[in-house]
Order: C-alpha cells, then sequence, then structure tokens
C-alpha cells in the first residue's frame, strides 16, 4: 500500500511539474511584445495572438481569422475602417467573378436550350417536305392531266418556297444562338484561372495576381518575388511524344506544388516554363526556395517509357519593384532563367 501511495505521489508531482510547464510555456509565448515603432494594426495583430493564446486556443489560420473578426467589432469605427481598407488589398474579386461566371453559365442552358427548339423546329420542315415530295409524286402517277399536273407542280412549287424560307429564318436565328452561347462560354473560358492539365494556375491569372501583389508592395513596402523555372529543350527532345512531355511537365508541376508554400501562386508559364509568385519573401528566402526546388527537381529519379529522364533546369529569380511593371520583373526573371540553364548554375538573379 504505501509503495502505492508514493507512485500516487509522484504521478500527482509529475502533473504538476507538467502544469508548471505548460503554463510558462503560455506566459513565455503571451509576452510577445512590439518595439514602439510598432503602428496600430501591427499591435491589434499581436493582441488576437495573446488573446488566442489565454483562452487555449490553437493559433491556426481559420482561429486566427475567427478571434480577428470577432475582436475587430470591438474597437472604434475609425480603427475597424482602416482595417477594412488593408483586407480590399488582400481581398479578390472572387465574388464579382462567380456572379459573372453564373450568369454566363445561365445564358449557355438558355442558348442550348433555345438551339435545341430551333432545330426541332428544322427537323419538322424538313420532315413536312419529305411529306409533301412524296404526296406530290403520288398525286403525280395518278395524274396524266396536263393542267392538273402543272396545277399540281404550281402548288408544290410554293409549298415548297414556304419550307425553305421558314428553315432559312431558322437558320439565322439557330446562327445568331450559337454565336451568343459561344460568347458567354468563351467568357467563362476567359475567367478560368486553371491550368487543368498541370493542375496549377493558368498564366492570365498569374499575371493578375502578381499585379496586385505590386500594388501591396507599392503601399505596405514589404518585399515578394518572383522565380521562373524552365525545363530544358535537351530533356524533352529526348521525348519522342507529346503526351510524355504533357505528363514530364505533370510531374513537375507535381513536385513545385510539394515544395511551395500555401500561399505561393504556382502557374504554367507556357512552353516548358512554370513560374511562381512569393509573397512576403526578401531576397535571402527566395534563394532558399530556388535551392530545394533545384535539389528536388535534379534528384528525380523519372521513368517514361523505359527512359530514365535526368533533369535539367534553369531557375530565375526577380523581386516584384515599384519602379517596374509586373510585365517587366516577369521578363526579366524569364531571361535570368535562360542565363542560368545556359551557364549551368542553380540560378540567376534578374540584375534590374
Amino acid at each position: 500500500m504505501a509503495l502505492l501511495d508514493k507512485r500516487i505521489v509522484k504521478q500527482n508531482n509529475n502533473t504538476k511539474e507538467q502544469k508548471v510547464k505548460s503554463r510558462e510555456h503560455s506566459k513565455i509565448n503571451i509576452q510577445l511584445e512590439l518595439d514602439s515603432s510598432a503602428n496600430e494594426v501591427e499591435r491589434f495583430s499581436v493582441f488576437v495572438l495573446k488573446t488566442m493564446i489565454s483562452k487555449g486556443t490553437p493559433p491556426t489560420p481559420d482561429n486566427y481569422k475567427i478571434f480577428f473578426e470577432k475582436l475587430l467589432d470591438e474597437r472604434s469605427i475609425d480603427f475597424q475602417k482602416k482595417i477594412q481598407e488593408l483586407l480590399e488589398f488582400e481581398e479578390s474579386n472572387y465574388n464579382e467573378n462567380r456572379v459573372e461566371i453564373e450568369k454566363d453559365i445561365k445564358e449557355i442552358f438558355i442558348g442550348i436550350n433555345s438551339i435545341i427548339k430551333v432545330v426541332n423546329s428544322i427537323y419538322k420542315n424538313i420532315h413536312l417536305i419529305k411529306q409533301l415530295s412524296s404526296e406530290t409524286e403520288k398525286e403525280l402517277q395518278e395524274n396524266k392531266n396536263n393542267l392538273i399536273i402543272k396545277n399540281i407542280a404550281s402548288t408544290f412549287e410554293s409549298k415548297l418556297k414556304q419550307f425553305v424560307q421558314s428553315i432559312d429564318n431558322q437558320l439565322d436565328l439557330l446562327k445568331e444562338k450559337y454565336q451568343k452561347a459561344g460568347s458567354a462560354f468563351k467568357n467563362i473560358e476567359n475567367s478560368t484561372i486553371f491550368d487543368t492539365r498541370f493542375g496549377v494556375y493558368n498564366k492570365r491569372y498569374f499575371v493578375e495576381q502578381a499585379k496586385k501583389e505590386r500594388q501591396k508592395v507599392m503601399k505596405f513596402h514589404h518585399q515578394s518575388s518572383i522565380i521562373s523555372i524552365e525545363i530544358k529543350e535537351n530533356i524533352l527532345k529526348k521525348l519522342p511524344f507529346q503526351k510524355d512531355k504533357i505528363f514530364l511537365l505533370r510531374i513537375v508541376a507535381k513536385m513545385l506544388l510539394k515544395t511551395s508554400r500555401r500561399n505561393d501562386i504556382i502557374s504554367y508559364f507556357g512552353g516548358n516554363s512554370f513560374i511562381m509568385l512569393l509573397r512576403h519573401t526578401n531576397m535571402e528566402n527566395t534563394k532558399g526556395a530556388c535551392n530545394r526546388i533545384f535539389e528536388l527537381l535534379i534528384n528525380s529519379n523519372i521513368v517514361l517509357n523505359d527512359t530514365e529522364i535526368d533533369m535539367d533546369i534553369g531557375i530565375g529569380i526577380a523581386m516584384i519593384k515599384e519602379s517596374y511593371e509586373v510585365e517587366e520583373s516577369i521578363n526579366c526573371a524569364l531571361d535570368a532563367t535562360s542565363k542560368s540553364a545556359k551557364n549551368k548554375k542553380t540560378f540567376e538573379i534578374c540584375d534590374k
């Protein structure tokens, strides 16, 4: 019994020790402070984090968002307006795009329904023409009188003209409905953000996001960067079939997704190139990302149709700058990628 009591005391002591450590750990986290130069938004952000930790809530992005919005309601209207201005730079026009896409989809369905109705009318007219021809042929066979034959032919011609005119009108309507549905479909196609072949974002979306990031850099003066990755032509030439080249690019896309952060934008940029937007990333961290990408791709073991692929790539870096348009930064990154591939270096940095 005494031995059991000792065990219980020992366990209780351990539990107390763990609780003390837990409290100390919590205290250390809560004591996070900012220097005197921190602005009101930064202080509020730290306050949100402290509140979450004090309540024992895991500081995950979703939880942080909930607490951020909840605690924001307790602040002044002026401060809320300031935060709203900040968030406008973070928010995309997703809802507006979705409304437009849904309108276009509805327009396409209406157009398809109209096309089906017009095609059905054309089919009925063609059926009636066939029926008229058959009846006319039968009447001609049964009558030998020239006057009657002439009247039958005249009646047939008149009815045939009516059917042909009706079909012409329906064909014009069909063309109009088809063009309208095609236009709506084109709008949807232009609003897509993914390249479905590779499971990454498309070029249009990348440029759009890069432009938004430049606006943020101009307003808040943080650092963000662009990385361009190119698979060398000599690698793709080893693959005689286009489907194998596409498959290799898919593998590369998956690897880039694997080594990237959740908020990085990865896009297929055409040909044998991919491009990445690294938000809130300085030059040193960008170089680190390039090294990881290089090691991952170069050391990968890829076999296609019994052909082992020894990856060979070029990587270029360009920082997003206030003084340069996004297109200039992208082109500079692409130029640096070509230099990297030519000079057999892990990466090259844009010289602008």
